[in-house]
């Protein structure tokens, strides 16, 4: 099996997540826009399981980078709030974005809900975990953060970006974009200050 046509697949399966959403990642949609066959498909992700989970993988992938969150010479809390920003949409891709996030969840859990989408879900939910207890783990290397307590930061900070992005969908004018970056900021100061 080549890698070509493993990145081949998935690529067309990310493009097609972006233009019609996640409902449209069936195995069937997918290698028609791959151009293979059904057959083939299956040769490189055996279940519509294991397409979803390498889909949200690849779309946290691309969008989370680690950035200069190694960089000791900056402080701590502003390296961890410029790797958080990238939870939050883009200038003037706001609404779309958020949209994008509601039908994460709706097509997860709501009246139209299927397995393979809230699968897509939970994917991409360990893998954006993986991607913060990377970046607390490079902090807590540095004495910045404890160890034993990065699971809970994840978490909360999990939730808070959930929160941010459910306050700016349903009170834009509690909370624009300006000031979800701030409470982000913020967030990071407190968690690495010493009394967190």
């Amino acid at each position: 099996m080549s890698v070509g046509k493993r990145e081949q697949i998935l690529r067309a399966a990310v493009d097609l997540a972006k233009a019609q959403g996640l409902a449209a990642l069936s195995v069937r949609a997918v290698a028609a826009a791959a151009g293979v066959g059904a057959t083939t498909l299956r040769n490189y992700f055996p279940s519509q399981t294991a397409l979803h989970q390498a889909v949200a993988a690849e779309l946290v992938t691309v969008t989370l980078e680690d950035g200069d969150i190694a960089d000791a010479s900056r402080p701590p809390a502003e390296r961890l709030a410029d790797r958080l920003d990238q939870f939050l949409p883009l200038p003037g891709q706001v609404e779309t974005s958020l949209q994008g996030w509601l039908e994460y969840y709706r097509l997860s859990f709501g009246p139209e809900a299927s397995t393979a989408t809230a699968e897509l879900l939970h994917s991409g939910r360990r893998a954006s975990a993986e991607v913060l207890t990377r970046w607390l783990g490079v902090l807590a290397a540095e004495g910045r953060v404890a160890e034993d307590a990065v699971d809970d930061h994840v978490t909360r900070l999990l939730v808070v970006v959930d929160g941010i992005h459910l306050t700016m969908l349903t009170d834009p004018d509690r909370l624009d974009l300006d000031g979800a970056k701030r409470l982000l900021r913020e967030h990071a100061k407190t968690l690495l200050s010493p009394q967190a």
